[in-house]
């Protein structure tokens, strides 16, 4: 396979991969601040008893601010780039067995 062809390769599976890992490192709503949440009252507290229901939730952990590829997206774009090399190097080898009279 040619330089060129390997070039054109990668630049394919980085156009097939670059939407959704820019996506998902960079999201439309960043830099946005996101609205107050609003919790509703708790429907298992009786009003009139002063907090003998349930007990509150705990917060919820800190997590990540982006988000983060499904592997499946990243499998299925190597997939596709090992297809597309595989096809390449298959010409390949078809056009040199005919021109060596194999």
């Amino acid at each position: 396979m040619t330089r060129h062809a390997l070039a054109r390769a990668a630049a394919l599976a980085a156009a097939l991969v670059a939407p959704s890992v820019t996506l998902a490192y960079f999201p439309p709503t960043i830099g946005i601040p996101q609205p107050p949440k609003v919790v509703p009252p708790d429907p298992f507290k009786p009003p009139t008893t002063g907090g003998l229901g349930e007990p509150d939730p705990p917060e919820p952990p800190p997590g990540p601010t982006v988000q983060t590829p499904e592997p499946a997206s990243i499998v299925t774009a190597l997939t596709g780039a090992a297809l597309a090399v595989g096809y390449g190097v298959r010409k390949r080898r078809r056009e040199r067995a005919a021109s060596t009279g194999l």
